[in-house]
């Protein structure tokens, strides 16, 4: 039971995959039939099977191409965007320390390149 809490989304997606995978085989085993009867040429299993894993590769492989397309979008669009969030933050982290300061909290932290910074607490 703790297997399938844990892998329970990969099952489903293995089964959904699988099954849109036999549901584009047996269309396009109705379809070829058709189009072998229309010609009227025999059917033969091995150029059906060349003609779906043909269509399955070609499927598969604009997919990818529109994941890897969108996945370098996404990463541009990180960067473009949260730039400025990120010297915002640094601005706000020297906002705060000056604040700490004029309070007379003393220094904030220790900075960059501090051992402290790494390991706060002394170790006994």
């Amino acid at each position: 039971m703790r297997n399938l809490r844990r892998w329970g989304a990969v099952y489903v997606l293995i089964l959904l995959f699988l099954g849109s995978w036999m549901g584009q085989f047996f269309t396009q085993l109705s379809e070829f039939r058709s189009d072998q009867q229309t010609l009227g040429a025999p059917f033969s299993w091995s150029e059906y099977l060349a003609s779906f894993f043909a269509s399955t590769f070609e499927n598969w492989q604009s997919e990818w191409l529109q994941l890897v397309f969108q996945a370098v979008l996404l990463l541009a669009a990180k960067h473009l965007l949260f730039q400025a969030d990120a010297e915002d933050l640094e601005r706000l982290e020297r906002k705060i320390d000056r604040i700490h300061e004029t309070v007379g909290a003393g220094p904030a932290g220790p900075e960059e390149g501090d051992p402290r910074a790494i390991d706060p607490e002394p170790r006994t």
